[in-house]
């Protein structure tokens, strides 16, 4: 556990130093929004970005503008347990768990319905085979070992990593997307 603590650590200095970030973000979201399985999902869940990972506001805002459901996720415990709440816009967000914007539980609607979704994951750093290196809480390894929709990792082509820490119970995604490409991976 303490190599990956390491390589988390000095993953995210690495990310810290990119540069062109917004640009980066633009490129990704452009390829996100072409990919046949975003087109045709009616219902987006989708990460908050903060600090300098990958953003998501674009790709929050633009698929509720096509008229798609879009749920974020709350962080129920520090356990590793979220769950995901439909919103309608990003000004219903409030500052959550570890400081990442979440929804209003108390005025959101719980994501119940996951028929014709996708679900766009964060991460530190991802491999070619989808497998992500996250933050440590396990959130996202326990919603996608449940969740049965396309699954989409977004990341900057410089945290592309060729190898890191995987563990039995990592869940890779079936698609990545970085600024210099879309890469299918376990079936998509």
């Amino acid at each position: 556990m303490q190599i990956k603590k390491d390589v988390r650590k000095n993953l995210l200095k690495t990310r810290s130093k990119v540069t062109s970030k917004d640009e980066k973000s633009r490129k990704i979201f452009a390829r996100l929004t072409e990919l046949p399985e975003y087109i045709k999902a009616r219902t987006v869940l989708c990460y908050v970005s903060v600090g300098d990972e990958a953003g998501t506001y674009d790709i929050i805002n633009h698929s509720l503008s096509l008229g798609k459901k879009v749920a974020v996720p709350y962080c129920v415990d520090k356990c590793g347990n979220m769950e995901f709440y439909l919103i309608n816009s990003d000004d219903e967000l409030k500052e959550g768990m570890y400081g990442i914007p979440e929804p209003d539980i108390n005025f959101n609607k719980r994501l119940e319905d996951f028929e014709n979704s996708i679900i766009i994951v964060p991460g530190v750093a991802f491999n070619e085979k989808g497998y992500r290196l996250g933050y440590g809480g396990g959130y996202y390894d326990r919603y996608l070992c449940k969740f049965h929709g396309v699954s989409v990792g977004l990341c900057y082509q410089e945290m592309l990593q060729s190898s890191f820490p995987v563990e039995e119970n990592d869940i890779p995604v079936g698609i990545l997307i970085t600024d210099k490409q879309t890469i299918y991976v376990n079936g998509g």
